[in-house]
């Protein structure tokens, strides 16, 4: 066997690597459940393994008991409570590895087409991710991220070793938890009828990942290779590395940067049928991170938080949201879920938009599925006075909540209720309902989803001895201080911290865990990112999505001539617009400005008198908090600013076709820029602000069909 791990970033760029492939039959033993099932015989699937921590570990420390003090040692269990599996915070690093990607085939045979296990050593090592598959099922690409591995540390308190201890920090242990400091990653390409891979030289500090077909010979992913770094939010000092999307053709020509609207995070974009490409956005510009605060006026919420569904074109034209941006309030929206970090997206064959709702960095990527039906383009969801919650507002109409036994707080799963559910891994019934995330489409309609099965986050609670019917032992709620584990430990119970497989949707919403029914799921490792190795087809009864074109090919405008730098900007009206706050403007004004509407005062529509364009320029220094200081966290200039009140020859007001002021206009502007535009008066003051990136690219005309207006 070749492994996967040892080629030279000195090879030649997109060497065809031959892989020797090992196969295996897995035998499954009959299984005996109260309500899961397996299944033998299904489509081939490809999905990256993970290294599941299967160790206990022995932790000794002198600590006072009966005021006296003593050397006590405790076996602590369910250590893959801290494992750390890739999600929106542990997008470039920081995860749990080797991770192998594994093809399996209908009858449950597996090929192991990327190796990094079987040759991890501490100083070199690699995690296999992010697989996609062609439309035609010819071509699995995905990422590999390198690096050394290293020990998860945490301080352990006193009654974790002891529930009668005298309570105080122990100090640092290591955990035999292994994690992949990155130094970078790069694109590969399995070839499924030869086996052969071919791949892009490893480049340390780029980070290509995330890759998605857009046709079968075209590819977008997420990239740093721009060098780009992320928005400085008001009151930290942190900008991180950067991701914007690329497209580049399968054989690694023809690179373009696609989102140059894109300044902090673009993670996991995936093509939808219409042909646009949707992704996960970390939207934290200007005042976006202060819709609501964890610490009172002034300070911001959660920014990891911040991820939403936007969709472009391949191209990058036309960026707009579909799920986020404006809506989550801390409350449920109607169908029964709270918004924090929307990610890992699929689509079924009903067109139904799905992805993973969770708390950032501490549940492993797992939390809630949520599948949205798109709104028309243009439109985001529910208008601000239509919407009778503030949870409401902007949330498309039609939304489904995959399974409300599971949550996406930043806390351990509920305790199972009704049916036990028994696992053919563990000799006790599962007492935690457990946590979803990676969805993806089967044929049919169908649905595979990864289901961590246990308390899956690092934040612990002591409901489950009650739900048990327990005595509720000391120090098994809060986090850190070893208290996930404590809590696992406590419980005396062959039952995991966190153990994620990869399990097909019985029903849609699940109304059990005990409907799920079994894919793959193995005790040493976490399944996850599992996509149908199947032609687009046989999903999509297509070949393939809609064909959008460049935006310089589909338009015609005088003003953009071939091989123009500019674009359009234009809009039939700013007096139509969506920007006063629902429930109107208070002197405390943070959560309506920073939420949905970004009037700064009131005002009549007689006073919006032109329009200012402002261009934001991407920060290049993760340092460059000492190189700024405003409230953006970006560098900001003006492009230019126009009026808009339309006038005829004899300085009359031009009057609509809605007999209404004409307030039109269409602007020649730079292209592959990010801008906001602002409402300003006859002084130039600031009536109403954009607060996300946008952008054009060359030979563009983009048409507003009003201010903020989403509904």
């Amino acid at each position: 066997m070749k492994s996967g791990n040892k080629k030279s970033a000195t090879d030649t760029t997109y060497l065809w690597q031959g892989m020797a492939v090992i196969k295996f039959a897995l035998l499954f033993a009959l299984l005996n459940l109260s309500g899961l099932t397996e299944a033998f015989a299904g489509e081939a699937i490809v999905y990256s393994r993970c290294e599941r921590t299967t160790t206990e570990m022995d932790v000794t420390a002198d600590v006072v008991l009966n005021g006296k003090r003593q050397t006590v040692t405790r076996r602590m269990s369910g250590l893959d409570i801290y494992d750390v599996l890739p999600d929106i915070t542990n997008f470039l690093g920081d995860f749990s590895a080797p991770c192998d990607l594994i093809y399996r085939n209908p009858d449950g045979v597996e090929t192991i087409i990327y190796d990094c296990s079987s040759s991890s050593t501490p100083a070199d090592s690699c995690a296999a991710l992010d697989p996609a598959v062609s439309f035609d099922a010819e071509i699995i690409v995905f990422s590999v991220f390198r690096g050394s591995l290293r020990f998860y540390q945490e301080h352990i308190h006193s009654q974790a070793v002891h529930p009668d201890a005298e309570p105080e920090d122990l100090g640092y242990y290591d955990f035999p938890n292994k994690l992949l400091t990155t130094t970078g990653a790069h694109l590969h390409a399995y070839h499924i009828p030869s086996g052969q891979i071919r791949f892009i030289p490893f480049i340390p500090g780029v980070y290509d990942s995330g890759p998605t077909f857009i046709s079968n010979q075209r590819i977008a992913f997420t990239s740093t290779r721009d060098d780009h770094t992320t928005t400085v939010v008001w009151g930290t000092t942190e900008s991180r590395m950067g991701t914007r999307i690329w497209t580049m053709d399968v054989n690694s020509k023809n690179p373009d940067l696609a989102s140059h609207h894109s300044l902090s995070q673009e993670q996991h974009p995936f093509m939808l049928k219409n042909g646009r490409l949707a992704y996960s956005s970390w939207q934290i510009f200007g005042g976006l991170p202060f819709r609501y605060s964890n610490n009172g006026a002034g300070t911001h919420t959660t920014i990891d938080n911040l991820f939403h569904i936007y969709a472009q074109d391949p191209d990058g034209a036309e960026n707009f949201p579909i799920y986020g941006q404006h809506s989550g309030d801390h409350a449920k929206s109607y169908f029964g879920a709270d918004h924090k970090a929307a990610h890992f997206i699929t689509q079924t064959a009903d067109e139904r938009i799905w992805f993973a709702d969770y708390y950032r960095s501490n549940n492993k990527g797992l939390g809630l599925l949520i599948g949205v039906m798109q709104e028309p383009e243009g439109l985001e969801g529910i208008g601000p006075q239509e919407a009778s919650s503030d949870a409401d507002v902007f949330i498309p109409r039609d939304i489904i909540n995959f399974a409300s036994w599971a949550h996406s707080d930043d806390m351990p799963s509920f305790p199972m209720s009704g049916p036990t559910v028994t696992h053919p891994n563990y000799a006790d019934p599962l007492p935690f309902a457990g946590k979803l995330g990676h969805p993806a489409a089967l044929p049919n309609n169908g649905l595979m989803v990864a289901w961590g099965k246990g308390a899956c986050s690092t934040v612990a609670h002591h409901e489950i001895f009650s739900a048990l019917g327990r005595i509720t032992p000391p120090f098994t709620s809060g986090s850190g201080g070893g208290v996930a584990m404590n809590l696992i430990t406590s419980l005396e119970m062959d039952t995991p911290g966190c153990d994620v497989g990869l399990y097909r949707a019985t029903q849609i919403p699940s109304q059990h865990p005990g409907d799920l029914e079994m894919i793959v799921d193995s005790k040493d490792w976490h399944e996850i990112m599992g996509r149908a190795v199947v032609p687009y087809a046989n999903i999509h009864g297509v070949d393939h999505p809609d064909t959008i074109q460049r935006a310089d090919v589909r338009t015609s405008h005088p003003s953009l001539e071939t091989g123009t730098p500019f674009g359009l900007l234009g809009a039939a009206s700013i007096t139509d617009r969506e920007t006063h706050p629902k429930n109107g403007i208070h002197f405390f004004g943070e959560h309506q400005f920073n939420l949905q509407g970004t009037d700064t005062i009131d005002y009549t529509d007689d006073e919006l008198c032109g329009v200012r364009i402002l261009g934001i320029m991407p920060n290049r220094n993760r340092n460059v908090v000492y190189e700024i200081a405003n409230i953006a966290g970006e560098r900001v200039s003006i492009l230019g600013e126009f009026p808009v009140l339309n006038r005829h020859a004899d300085g009359s007001r031009a009057i609509d076709a809605s007999d209404h002021p004409d307030t039109s206009f269409l602007v020649r502007m730079p292209a592959n820029m990010a801008y906001l535009m602002q409402g300003i008066d006859c002084d130039g003051r600031t009536l109403n602000t954009d607060q996300t990136w946008q952008s054009l690219r060359p030979g563009e005309q983009k048409t507003c069909n009003g201010c903020h207006v989403h509904s």
